[in-house]
């Protein structure tokens, strides 16, 4: 009775063993399962996550493609206005062809057919990028979507696959928990069923003797149950380790399976969902910059043709081609003859003694009031100077840029109101013109009465009337080069024409080539390879800037300055001249006599086709070959004698050559390099190349620069300079 009560206790201790097990195995159980659940719920809302953001994109897409769709219509709707806008300004202009066949005459009409040539342009750039909104990007963006929610759907399947081979494994996972524990469960209860049994037999040997023992039926079923006890053991045992090695074989695979599909797995459908995407919605754009960039081209080629439409506003131009138009009409008339009703064969002013003394008087009097009218009239000039340069300045303000309104958001300011002192202005300048003219007129009328007494009397008596005053009388082309030059511009240097140019400017020889020879002078006169020798690119278009805004950037050099570039920008200012400064009418000639013997019969030729070409031309290459000629006193050091200076320059100074005239060219430049001083007159009035050039010192004297030494002079010792 105490063995089963000792039993007893033990199989109530057990039996607690095995509750407990069991509760920690439903808990485990459980929480297995609750993960799982979870995974498969979060799974689940992956799905539905990739959905809404395919959805968002497909949404984004489609947004995108009504935009450009709407754009394309009013891209479509401009370009239809601007096409209408310039048809109907050409079919008013054919209506009114009487009115406007003489627009022609004006440089203005080239601006205004710049300007429909711009808006038709623009009609048709705006027409292209509607056509290309409207078919190309809509298509591409149509594409776009379909690829994105076929690629999604396909996703789709392989996500649903990957799901159901995760929870594949978390169910196997789960079962194998589940035989695990069953296993483990087991064990520990034939653990402790083994231990009860060991129990009682330990009880039974400790209860009787060892002889009784052997003899003891009970202890031999005792040690049968035990042997039993222990078989079973040890087979729970085995298929508990088996179970635990198989559970933990399934854990590394879950875990593995549930951090690969995370890491991995979920970035990687993701990507695939997107494949392509990115790089299709950036064609798009980039087909929006593209349009935009060849629009802006359009227009930034538009406006500078536009700039060079108002660079070449020429009211000298303008007022030629109006004189050859209605020439006719402008025509000088004949001069006035001689006519008298009776048979007088005197047609000249003549002198009797009888009227000497009156024509004496009449002369004094017409010197008295030439004089009076000229000092009026210079009071009235200098007066007109004055005004007409305020009048300019109302007219010139620099109130077109309006560039700082589209940048900074500034909301436009009305237009200033000076009417009425530009009205007041210019009546003031109006009526100050029409007395220059009409004291002109009349400095005229009596400078021709006066010449012709003049003529007529003894030279004795009128000595003292030579130098009373001047004979010229102020020039109205003076005032014309302040209203006829440019007007808010500088005169094109680069491309431009060089009598154009010196007309506008004032100047004999351009800014650039005085500044570059000014500079070579300084520094490059012993610099090897001069003129041969390429310059920087970057550099010679910096410079050629500068020079085009009317600037002098070699006003103040040193030795640093790249002195190759400097020639670079000399030979590109001559190479740009629309007409070389050899014209082409005049190239056979020139060509023909390159080869000519002996040099006295080539000097001469030369000094009577230079002596044909215009002023301006003459002047610039005299001293342009003065230059060369000096040039070549250092060919020792620069390695540039004549010849190679002439296979430099003569191309450039030519018209178009041949190749079988280059020789010939060359040699023509090579000799007038070496005879220049006998070619070009000195007679002509203009500017002339100095090979030293002064600049004030701030000791007692001048500092004389030259050949890239400087050396001070007192002012005798230029003097002496100058006179040698």
């Amino acid at each position: 009775m105490s063995l089963w009560c000792g039993q007893g206790a033990d199989g109530a201790h057990g039996t607690y063993s095995c509750y407990a097990a069991a509760e920690l195995q439903d808990g485990c159980e459980h929480a297995c399962a609750c993960l799982v659940s979870d995974i498969r719920q979060q799974l689940g809302e992956q799905l539905k996550c990739l959905d809404t953001r395919v959805d968002v994109l497909t949404c984004m897409v489609s947004e995108i493609q009504e935009f450009f769709r709407r754009r394309a219509d009013l891209e479509m709707d401009y370009a239809r206005s601007l096409d209408k806008l310039v048809k109907n300004t050409m079919l008013r202009q054919k209506a009114e062809k009487q009115k406007k066949e003489q627009w022609n005459l004006f440089s203005t009409y080239t601006c205004w057919q710049t300007m429909l040539a711009q808006t038709k342009q623009q009609s048709r750039d705006h027409a292209v990028l509607s056509d290309v909104y409207s078919n190309h990007m809509t298509s591409r963006l149509t594409e776009i979507v379909d690829n994105i929610q076929r690629i999604h759907r396909k996703c789709k399947e392989i996500a649903t696959e990957s799901h159901d081979d995760l929870l594949r494994v978390l169910t196997e996972l789960h079962t194998t928990l589940k035989t695990y524990l069953l296993y483990e469960s087991e064990s520990g209860q034939s653990e402790v069923k083994l231990r009860n049994v060991e129990n009682q037999r330990r009880k039974l040997e400790q209860s009787i003797s060892k002889e009784k023992l052997l003899a003891s039926r009970k202890a031999r079923l005792i040690e049968k149950d035990l042997s039993k006890k222990q078989v079973k053991h040890n087979e729970n045992v085995l298929k508990t380790l088996k179970a635990r090695n198989e559970y933990l074989l399934c854990l590394e695979g879950a875990n593995a399976a549930t951090q690969k599909y995370y890491v991995d797995d979920v970035s990687d459908l993701i990507d695939c969902v997107d494949f392509g995407f990115h790089n299709s919605i950036a064609r798009v754009f980039l087909t929006h910059v593209s349009c935009e960039e060849s629009r802006k081209k359009s227009l930034q080629e538009g406006v500078a043709s536009m700039n060079e439409c108002v660079r070449s506003l020429d009211a000298r131009a303008d007022k030629q081609k109006f004189l050859e138009a209605f020439a006719s009409s402008f025509k000088m008339p004949n001069k006035f003859g001689f006519k008298t009703n009776r048979d007088d064969q005197v047609s000249q002013f003549a002198i009797s003694k009888s009227t000497k003394a009156e024509v004496d008087q009449r002369y004094r009097q017409l010197c008295t009031r030439l004089a009076d009218l000229r000092m009026e009239s210079e009071e009235i000039w200098k007066t007109l100077e004055t005004s007409e340069s305020a009048l300019m300045n109302m007219m010139n303000v620099h109130d077109y840029d309006y560039s700082e309104y589209f940048s900074s958001g500034k909301k436009l300011e009305p237009l200033s109101k000076n009417k009425d002192q530009r009205l007041e202005t210019e009546e003031f300048y109006l009526k100050k013109f029409q007395e220059y003219l009409h004291g002109s007129d009349l400095i005229a009328r009596l400078q021709a009465k006066r010449d012709l007494i003049h003529c007529h009397l003894e030279d004795g008596f009128t000595e003292s009337f030579h130098h009373t005053r001047p004979l010229t009388l102020p020039s109205i082309n003076k005032k014309s080069k302040m209203i006829n030059g440019p007007v808010g511009r500088q005169p094109k240097l680069f491309g431009g024409s060089l009598i154009t140019y010196i007309e506008a400017t004032g100047l004999d020889v351009p800014v650039v080539m005085q500044s570059c020879i000014r500079a070579i002078n300084l520094y490059g006169l012993h610099h090897q390879g001069i003129f041969r020798v390429s310059g920087s690119q970057v550099e010679i278009n910096e410079l050629k800037n500068h020079f085009e805004k009317g600037e002098d950037p070699l006003l103040i050099v040193d030795s640093d300055i790249d002195i190759n570039s400097v020639a670079g920008v000399l030979k590109l200012y001559l190479r740009e001249l629309p007409e070389p400064l050899f014209p082409g009418n005049m190239f056979d000639q020139l060509v023909g006599c390159a080869f000519l013997e002996p040099p006295e019969a080539f000097i001469e030729k030369l000094r009577k086709l230079t002596q044909s070409l215009p002023h301006p031309f003459f002047v610039v290459l005299r001293y342009l070959f003065a230059f060369l000629s000096h040039l070549s006193e250092f060919s020792d050091e620069n390695m540039m004698d004549p010849y190679n200076i002439a296979i430099c320059f003569g191309p450039t100074l030519m018209p178009s050559v041949e190749v079988h005239q280059q020789s010939a060219v060359n040699e023509l430049t090579k000799n007038i390099i070496l005879y220049h001083d006998e070619i070009f007159l000195k007679e002509e009035a203009g500017t002339f190349y100095e090979k030293y050039f002064l600049f004030p010192s701030d000791e007692k004297g001048w500092v004389l620069l030259s050949c890239s030494r400087i050396t001070l002079a007192s002012s005798e010792r230029l003097q002496r300079c100058q006179q040698a």
